[in-house]
């Protein structure tokens, strides 16, 4: 019983792990956005970048472009 606590204990840890790294992930590239357009709110950024004529993964995958 023991050993079933600590293998749940260690899914839940590295779960919990992925969820900080892809939080880390997901606000670096926000941050990364508002950069270059300029607006602070996701549907902002959105209509900025429509106006550019990008998307945000055309925006993302050419981050040299831009700095």
């Amino acid at each position: 019983m023991e050993l079933l606590g600590f293998i749940v204990g260690i899914a839940v840890l590295l779960a919990m792990g992925w969820g900080c790294w892809e939080s880390s992930v997901m606000l670096s590239e926000r941050n990364y956005l508002r950069k270059i357009t300029g607006q602070y709110y996701d549907f902002d950024i959105d209509d900025k970048l429509k106006e550019m004529g990008i998307t945000r993964a055309e925006a993302l995958k050419d981050k040299d472009l831009w700095l």
